[in-house]
């Protein structure tokens, strides 16, 4: 149950927490980086249909990144 209430906190931080900060930047280059890293500004364009290749690189390469994740915990383990 803790680790079910931990993953939808960390899922919803990755999904508006980055639009949050950004929009608490308010503008510039270091505010629209930010908001790109979040997965709103990806899947908002994604949803009305639009396949850029941009979005889709960044969801390539998200599960890549925690598919790599769980191989170096998994690999860490002593069976």
């Amino acid at each position: 149950m803790v680790s079910f209430i931990i993953a939808m906190f960390l899922c919803l931080l990755c999904y508006t927490g980055f639009q949050s900060v950004a929009t608490i930047l308010a503008t510039g280059v270091v505010a629209n980086l930010i908001d790109q890293l979040g997965i709103v500004a990806h899947y908002n364009s994604m949803s009305r249909g639009v396949i850029d290749s941009r979005d889709v690189i960044y969801f390539i390469s998200l599960t890549a990144l925690f598919l790599v994740f769980t191989r170096l915990k998994l690999e860490s383990r002593k069976w």
